[in-house]
């Protein structure tokens, strides 16, 4: 059997920040279409946004044009999952709000059942959620 390294790394909080071009676009699909809460904005080309009630992850979107340049991915390079209670009410809820998915809730052997959508940047995001009888094999 493999054994598993020590975590050396040990995060009390995670950021993590997509860069766009269009702040209130960006605004719009986070805080009216996903429903985020906003947590802070520093300028008006930086908004950070609780993921987690727990107030441990924290996802911010960009627009400053030099941060882009040099962080940016112009939408490649990103996939972002938010795991779900409930994939398939969530799914729905979404797309009440207007959310285009590319795939609908879909179980993959792996054990995870994901529905995939992009964001108005074209970064890859995914609501997840556990399939049913979900088994990971070691």
């Amino acid at each position: 059997k493999q054994e598993i390294p020590t975590m050396t790394l040990i995060a009390k909080e995670c950021f993590i920040t997509l860069y766009h071009a269009d702040m209130p676009t960006a605004r719009h699909f986070y805080e009216d279409k996903l429903g985020l809460k906003v947590r802070e904005v520093t300028y008006e080309w930086y908004v950070g946004y609780w993921v987690t009630d727990e107030k441990s992850l924290t996802f911010s979107i960009c627009s400053n044009p030099d941060e882009i340049r040099q962080w940016g991915a112009n939408g490649r390079g990103a996939v972002i999952d938010f795991l779900v209670e409930d994939i398939d009410k969530t799914y729905e809820d979404l797309m009440k709000s207007g959310v285009d998915f590319e795939t609908p809730p879909t179980d993959y052997p792996w054990g995870l059942r994901h529905a995939r959508f992009k964001d108005p940047a074209g970064y890859t995001l995914c609501i997840t959620g556990y399939a049913p009888e979900a088994r990971i094999e070691e």
